[in-house]
């Protein structure tokens, strides 16, 4: 290359520079005062004396991205792309409030009276920072002296009117903290009634990299069955359906960080770089959109772990026992390949809790070193009262569970079905159970009858939202719960609670005025013990 062409291309490059330098003074000029752009100013500002008092490579590196960030949202207001604008106003806010809890943190011990004490801008600051969750959960849990957290922090997705959350409150009897969420207006009504701190939002639009979730030990998720419920359509259980939700989990498991890849030092590849969204886009094709919402199963639990300092724990699932064995097969890989070293699965039927028949698939998986050591099928079953105990009725009569048909004087059952003898447990409860009734006197059952009958209090809140007296919907908030004896079972293993069985024979003892027993032998210890991840066989 020639002195002249060497000092041409410098000559070029200078003047390319001075014309970006002057078309970014035009941009800054013209866009300030906008709040996205002042915005950034402060949070630049903010880094960059971070950089000056702890210099080295990644705190330059922060600086240097926050002062970028300024032109570029000075263009992008120029521009119009109000987008983008929003993007980088919010980007460099969370930053602003990153810094603003560390800095809360390393002022001293935090308190519940530091919290209340806060000023009120780092408040709505920090308040913004954990929505839709509290503002508390931004901070990590109080530990005892030996390190161990005091009270645990549960999140339960699908919440629901409180199966889950009433078996680790009431009849465990855990300290822990729970948050559910929930998009059925009255589930959340009925479970905020009941004294349940339940948010009312939609799972799939909500970040499940919150800072506010960094601390929490355990997740637990029940979405919708219908999908996959043989008494419905099934359309979850397709192949093409299987083959989509597959796809999203093997997605999820990439967006979050842990595909692996042996020339990585972690042993993992870097992230795909898909959003959320992206990563659940695959399912807005399923002929049942329940049926996709399976794939927060695996999208909450490694989204959460992809958050540096996550400390969750423990994931548990409840679904249709007809979940289709693919889809499991592929939770557990994407779970066990993340670092969940122990994962089981269980058939369970709540009749052997002492409720109703009620089977549904349990799956749990574990990280860490602790493995779980009580078991969740009692020593001996729960005696479950008959459907007559339950609701008040004398012996000898028979319910109807498809309306109010004639009697075949043949079998002495209903034609067409749907009889069933009211001396034995009752049959799952279903959304249409609020028109079951005595085949001969019509007479039918409560809402606080169905609710017994899953587990429930007598004296429930349950709450409709809406029209009308919702007599439908509030049957079908108890034919969606979790039983809350199940529940306790799961739960009991979960925390390694020994004494499980008998607070549920306690709490059904309560609730039907029956003799549940006591158990007579120990209940056998399972070898969890052993290497690697181990699926245990299905309860009968």
């Amino acid at each position: 290359m020639s002195t002249r062409t060497l000092g041409s291309d410098l000559a070029a490059a200078t003047a390319d520079a001075a014309e970006q330098e002057a078309d970014d003074a035009a941009a800054l000029a013209a866009a300030a005062g906008h709040p996205a752009l002042t915005e950034c100013w402060s949070v630049a500002a903010l880094l960059t004396k971070y950089a000056d008092l702890n210099p080295g490579w990644e705190t330059d590196e922060w600086a240097y991205h926050a002062t970028a960030r300024i032109t570029e949202c000075a263009h992008a207001v120029v521009e119009g792309d109000d987008e983008r604008v929003e993007e980088l106003a919010h980007e460099a806010r969370r930053e602003r409030a990153a810094i603003a809890l560390g800095r809360f943190e390393d002022e001293g011990t935090v308190t519940a009276e530091r919290i209340a004490a806060l000023d009120e801008e780092t408040r709505a600051l920090l308040d913004w920072y954990a929505r839709p969750f509290p503002i508390e959960w931004l901070f990590a849990p109080e530990r005892d002296t030996f390190g161990r957290i005091l009270r645990k922090r549960v999140i339960v997705l699908f919440h629901g009117p409180g199966g889950l959350s009433l078996g680790l409150r009431d009849i465990l009897g855990a300290d822990v903290d729970i948050i559910g969420i929930d998009l059925d207006g009255g589930a959340v009504a009925t479970a905020r009634a009941a004294g349940f701190r339940v948010l009312h939002a939609d799972v799939t639009a909500l970040d499940p990299e919150n800072p506010a979730l960094q601390y929490v030990s355990i997740i637990a998720l029940t979405p919708p069955c219908q999908a996959f419920t043989p008494s419905g359509l099934g359309k979850g259980r397709y192949t093409a359906s299987i083959d989509v939700i597959r796809t999203v989990i093997l997605d999820a498991g990439a967006a979050a960080g842990f595909a692996p890849w042996e020339h990585s030092p972690t042993g993992y590849a870097p992230r795909s770089g898909d959003t959320w969204d992206e990563v659940r886009a695959p399912l807005a094709q399923l002929e049942d959109p329940r049926a996709g919402l399976m794939a927060e199963v695996i999208v909450w639990p490694l989204g959460m772990m992809a958050r540096p300092g996550s400390i969750l724990e423990c994931v548990m699932v409840e679904q249709s026992s007809a979940l289709p064995q693919p889809i499991e097969d592929a939770l557990f890989e994407q779970l066990t390949q993340a670092g969940w070293h122990t994962t089981e699965a269980w058939t369970l039927d709540a009749v052997t809790y002492g409720g109703s028949h009620r089977k549904r698939r349990f799956m749990t998986a574990h990280r860490g070193t602790e493995k779980p050591f009580v078991d969740v099928v009692p020593a001996e079953p729960i005696p479950a009262p008959t459907f007559a105990e339950v609701v008040g009725w004398s012996t000898g009569r028979v319910y109807l569970t498809r309306g109010h048909r004639p009697v075949d004087p043949a079998t002495g059952r209903a034609k067409g079905g749907g009889s069933r003898s009211a001396d034995l447990p009752s049959t799952c409860v279903t959304a249409t159970a609020y028109g079951w009734a005595d085949s001969e006197t019509g007479e039918t059952i409560t809402q606080s009858d169905i609710g017994r009958l899953v587990g429930f209090p007598g004296d429930y809140p349950w709450t409709h939202i809406g029209r009308g007296r919702g007599v439908r919907n509030v049957a079908q908030q108890a034919a969606d719960a979790v039983c809350p004896m199940v529940a306790a079972a799961v739960f009991g293993r979960i925390l390694g609670d020994e004494n499980w069985e008998a607070k549920t024979r306690a709490y059904v003892r309560k609730l039907y005025g029956t003799d549940t027993g006591a158990s007579l032998t120990e209940p056998e210890q399972l070898d969890l013990f052993a290497e690697g991840s181990k699926r245990m066989p299905a309860a009968a």
